[in-house]
């Protein structure tokens, strides 16, 4: 999260820093933001958001002059994922999905955010280390991961995994947008967490800043779902079904895109990936072979970076 300096929260910020060892050290500036974002502020078992962490908003002990309880604002967070979760809220096993943590706020300048997928356990000890799936930075000039430590027997113990900001967040007019990368499990129920803040820099913790906060539950794709499809201008067929000893995919792609085309059992395991390659704007048709495959009833995913559909396949 976007954090501010001033007297009251100095006392505080050091001896946070002197009980919590994180991989990256961030180092201070004369600027009135911390450089990088806060570990462990995303709002999940056992964990704060920036208001209820005294450094923004309602929580931050500034009485009437603070900002408004979490979501309280005119604001808003969302969470958007590509290829979009099945329904909503189902994914793929194994599947990396390109985030995007969006925090917007008419008027305000600088955003921060915090993000973590967690298992289902319930678990409230953010240094045990209950994060599923995997985390990937593809803009470091905006976010960072990283985990938060503590010291047990003279040997540090982290914690959950982290992407937050980086660099003082985002210095844009009224909104800003963090991305990316997540690689879902294989299976199991997750939780998804994000926290974000608004903020208007003028160095004050009383700054009328606002903190957004967002949950999303995730199962495993159970085969039965449609996947977000937007097939604006594009041409899809898929043949034969049922399958014999070849599938055929055609695509009419209007640009140059990735291609990636798996097939998964009904219980959402990964069976096969046929293809995952970059193809150029033109009719892109392939056959694969199902030799190997038991004969039976599969869900056939084909995506590019705009869109994703998922079909039951039958092979006999």
């Amino acid at each position: 999260m976007v954090f501010i300096k001033n007297k009251r929260m100095k006392t505080k910020k050091l001896l946070l820093t002197s009980l919590v060892v994180i991989p990256a050290i961030a180092l201070f500036t004369s600027s009135t933001l911390d450089s990088s974002g806060k570990l462990i502020n995303s709002g999940s078992p056992g964990e704060y958001t920036c208001s209820q962490a005294n450094c923004h908003g309602a929580g931050n002990g500034q009485g009437s002059t603070g900002g408004l309880p979490d979501n309280g604002g005119p604001g808003s967070l969302i969470i958007t994922s590509n290829p979009a979760f099945n329904g909503g809220n189902q994914y793929v096993p194994n599947t990396v999905y390109h985030m995007t943590i969006k925090v917007s706020e008419a008027g305000k300048s600088l955003f921060g955010f915090d993000f973590e997928a967690l298992d289902n356990s319930g678990n409230t000890d953010p240094f045990t280390n209950n994060s599923v799936g995997t985390l990937t930075i593809t803009d470091a000039t905006h976010t960072r991961k990283g985990q938060p430590a503590h010291i047990v027997s003279g040997q540090p113990v982290f914690g959950r995994w982290n992407v937050t900001h980086q660099t003082n967040g985002g210095a844009f007019a009224n909104s800003a947008s963090f991305n990316f990368d997540w690689q879902a499990p294989a299976s199991g129920t997750v939780n998804l967490y994000a926290a974000g803040n608004a903020a208007n820099g003028d160095g004050l913790a009383n700054a009328m800043d606002n903190v957004y906060s967002k949950t999303l539950q995730l199962s495993v794709f159970n085969g039965t779902g449609i996947a977000n499809v937007n097939t604006d201008n594009i041409l899809m067929d898929v043949f034969p079904n049922p399958a014999g000893d070849l599938i055929t995919v055609r695509l009419h792609l209007v640009k140059e895109d990735n291609v990636n085309i798996q097939l998964f059992s009904l219980d959402g395991k990964l069976v096969k990936t046929f293809a995952d390659k970059k193809a150029v704007p033109a009719m892109f048709i392939q056959s694969f072979s199902t030799e190997g495959l038991a004969k039976g009833i599969y869900i056939l995913r084909t995506g590019t970076e705009s869109f994703t559909k998922t079909q039951r396949i039958v092979i006999n």
